[in-house]
């Protein structure tokens, strides 16, 4: 199968590139000319690469190749207060141009198309969510990638493409973005100094390996001949464990257990402090589920840093 991934430079798209190579897939890769590549440097020969910015519309990208599906990975995060050039920017990377892209993908044949949300599209909680939880948008990101989704939905419901969003909870594991998994890591490695929260914030930490088994999973759910419109997957470990439990356990890993103080600065206003995934949807529908236990996927992670930063 011939599919198209946004994003695919990023840290879920890094994991998931090879993944479909192995599976015989021909990967194409839409990515910005000044995207950094090192996560996924040792593959770009396998690749068909377009560059965004360097493409006169997505028109011509669908002339130059045939594409199956798309899998979009892409967005610009910003987690508080963005400026009115930083909406600006995340209006166009999160909703125009995957609406654009959409467009043309429809008028060119492409059959299928695995969007990627978030668990932050959840109005908070403290029991399981399952993809019938009413939704509030956490930030503006979120609301922008909810505002694309409903896109989405009215192409699906069309019926000019088949489609399904995973929401991903709490993903984590090697090559990550700077969140606090690595920034712990890298501070317990390097001996630095970090103040949290008192680290009561209990979450569905999902390892990376298993987040991309999802995707799997959706090519061969959405590839299928008795599938056609819309659904919604949750995809993220049942079981939750708090920021304490995450540090204590990576202190665990390391000599170095006085570097992450807890408790030494506030929760932030409206902060997450429970989020839950029910998966039982994917686990029915998709057969998917975790496996990765997460004493394991920290130590790999830990030994993943502790190669690459030292």
């Amino acid at each position: 199968m011939n599919i198209l991934v946004t994003g695919g430079t990023g840290f879920i798209g890094s994991h998931l590139i090879p993944r479909l190579i192995a599976e015989n897939h021909k990967v194409i890769l839409l990515k910005r000319s000044a995207s950094q590549t090192w996560r996924i440097k040792k593959l770009l020969k396998k690749l068909v690469i377009f560059d965004l910015d360097r493409l006169k519309s997505y028109r011509e990208l669908f002339n130059k190749k045939k594409i199956d599906l798309i899998i979009h990975l892409s967005g610009k995060y910003l987690k508080y207060d963005p400026t009115i050039s930083e909406v600006e920017e995340m209006n166009k990377v999160n909703i125009n141009h995957p609406a654009k892209l959409l467009q043309e993908a429809t008028k060119s044949g492409v059959k299928s198309f695995i969007n990627t949300g978030t668990f932050f599209e959840y109005k908070k909680t403290k029991g399981k969510i399952n993809e019938h939880n009413q939704r509030q948008p956490f930030n503006y990101y979120t609301a922008t990638k909810m505002a694309f989704e409903e896109i989405l939905k009215f192409y699906a419901a069309a019926n000019l493409i088949k489609a399904v969003t995973l929401k991903l909870f709490s993903p984590y594991g090697e090559k990550d973005n700077e969140k606090i998994i690595p920034k712990i890591v890298k501070t317990l490695i390097h001996k630095g100094n970090l103040d949290l929260t008192k680290g009561e914030q209990r979450l569905s930490f999902t390892y990376v390996e298993d987040t991309v088994d999802s995707y799997v999973k959706a090519i061969e759910f959405i590839d299928s001949p008795n599938y056609w419109g819309y659904e919604i997957f949750n995809i993220g470990n049942p079981k939750t464990y708090s920021l304490k439990q995450i540090v204590k356990i990576l202190q665990k890993f390391s000599a170095n257990r006085q570097s992450v103080n807890l408790g030494m600065i506030p929760y932030s206003q409206g902060e997450i402090m429970v989020a839950r995934c029910d998966s039982s949807k994917a686990e029915k529908k998709l057969g998917w589920k975790p496996k990765t236990d997460i004493y394991a996927g920290l130590a790999k992670t830990f030994r993943y840093y502790l190669e690459h930063e030292v």
